[in-house]
């Protein structure tokens, strides 16, 4: 039977077959091989993944870092086979895996797996940007809103006040648009997505 190799698996054999003189990164693609389908091969480690590593590959150019680095739940561990004694007490959970290499075969491997990656990171960051953007509009609209109550009863104030809500009305505009570049980069990158509604 024809043995066909997932794209996470071929970074894995890859990475095997040029760091055959480091004892460390072969260990640990021997872990991953084993069950291939708890790596998640992601751009940033975060304190919060139960299980994650660095890995370091550069041919060319010397960078100093050490060609692994192993956490569990954030917290450092010296060596490949602690780290793999310590996950025993998170089996089948996923593993998120980082790699940074100066090798152009590799990049590829990873540009093609991690485009996802990207993706789903960019849409959340969009994501973000517009509901900070829509609680600045909420306060904004709240605090116009009470500036006009205040020039019903204070009649000597009104050129003041009236320069403020001309330029509370500028800022909300202003915000008003970038929401809607917001939306529509958010769009672009999500075509299965319906617009959202009540930001118009």
């Amino acid at each position: 039977m024809q043995f066909l190799a997932t794209d996470s698996q071929k970074v894995l054999i890859y990475i095997g077959r040029i760091a055959q003189q480091n004892p460390s990164i072969q260990t640990i693609v021997g872990y991953l091989m084993a069950d291939p389908g708890r790596l998640r091969l992601v751009y940033h480690l975060k304190e919060e993944f139960s299980m994650s590593m660095a890995i370091s590959i550069h041919r060319r150019i010397e960078i100093p870092l050490a060609p692994w680095q192993g956490f569990i739940k954030g917290v450092p561990v010296p060596d490949p086979l602690t780290w793999i004694q310590a996950a025993q007490d998170y089996r089948g959970q996923p593993v998120m895996v980082r790699i940074s290499t100066d090798d152009p075969v590799l990049l590829q491997l990873l540009n093609q797996v991690l485009k996802d990656e990207k993706d789903k990171e960019y849409r959340q960051q969009l994501m973000e940007r517009m509901d900070g953007v829509r609680t600045e509009l909420d306060r904004a609209l709240d605090l116009y809103n009470e500036v006009r109550n205040i020039m019903e009863v204070d009649r000597d104030r009104q050129d003041e006040l009236a320069k403020f809500l001309s330029l509370a009305e500028s800022q909300m505009q202003g915000m008003g648009q970038e929401l809607k570049a917001l939306k529509a980069h958010l769009q672009a990158n999500s075509p299965s997505l319906p617009p959202s509604e009540g930001d118009d």
